[in-house]
C-alpha cells in the first residue's frame, strides 16, 4: 500500500499532528511494540483509510515524528541569535534559549525517552540533534586557553546537556524551565565567554 504524496496543506498537517500525537500518547501508556496502527486512528478518531493518505505504516509514522522532532530541536535551539552577532555569555539570562522550553512544552514525546520499550534508536537523538547544531552553527571563544569548538568537546557539551535535561524528566519536571536554562547558562559561562551563530545562505 502507497501513502499519496498530498500537499502540505494547513488540514493534512493539522491531520499528521493529531495521528503523530496520538501515537506519542499511546506508546507512552503502552510501549512502542504494543501499538499498532487500529490503535493510533482510533485514539485519534481518524479511519485507517485517512492514516494511509500520509503513512505508509508503523515504521513511516516513527521515522516522520523522529526527523520532525530532530529538526525542531536543532532549530529552537538557535533560532533567537542573530547570524554572525557575537553572544556575550555573561549577558544571557532564562529568556536566552528557548531549548528547555521547548522541550518542557513536548514534554509528552520527551517522557519517551524514559521508557524501556519506546521507539527504536530515540535515545541516541537528542544528544545527536543538540551536537549536529553545535558543530554545523556555534563557534565558541574559550575562557582559557582551550580548543572548544573540536568536535569531540562538542560532543561532550551535547551529552552533557541531554543528561541534565533528561534527568529533569525523569525528576518529573520538578523544576521550572527557566531554572534548568539557568543552569546551562551557568555551565556555558564556565567555559566559553561568548559565542557566534553561523551566517547562512
Amino acid at each position: 500500500m502507497k501513502a499519496n504524496k498530498r500537499k502540505n496543506s494547513p488540514q493534512n498537517e493539522r491531520t499528521k499532528h493529531h495521528l503523530k500525537q496520538a501515537f506519542t500518547d499511546l506508546i507512552n501508556e503502552k510501549g512502542f511494540s504494543h501499538v499498532s496502527v487500529t490503535d493510533i486512528v482510533e485514539r485519534a478518531q481518524y479511519n485507517r483509510a485517512t492514516f494511509y493518505l500520509h503513512y505508509l505504516d508503523k515504521p513511516h509514522i516513527t521515522e516522520e515524528l523522529k526527523k520532525e522532532m530532530f529538526q525542531q530541536i536543532k532549530r529552537t535551539g538557535m533560532e533567537l541569535y542573530t547570524p554572525g552577532r557575537r553572544i556575550d555569555t555573561k549577558a544571557m539570562n532564562t529568556d536566552s534559549f528557548e531549548l528547555v522550553t521547548f522541550i518542557y512544552d513536548n514534554r509528552s514525546f520527551f517522557n519517551l525517552y524514559l521508557l524501556e520499550d519506546t521507539i527504536p534508536g530515540l535515545y541516541q537523538e537528542l544528544p545527536q540533534a543538540i551536537f549536529e547544531m553545535l558543530q554545523e552553527e556555534f563557534t565558541f571563544t574559550a575562557v582559557g586557553a582551550h580548543d572548544i569548538n573540536s568536535p569531540q568537546f562538542k560532543l561532550y557539551m551535547a551529552h552533557g546537556t541531554a543528561g541534565l535535561v533528561l534527568d529533569w524528566a525523569r525528576n518529573g519536571y520538578l523544576e521550572s524551565p527557566k531554572e534548568i536554562t539557568s543552569q546551562l547558562i551557568n555551565i556555558l559561562q564556565a567555559f566559553a565567554s561568548g559565542f557566534t551563530v553561523s551566517e547562512r545562505g
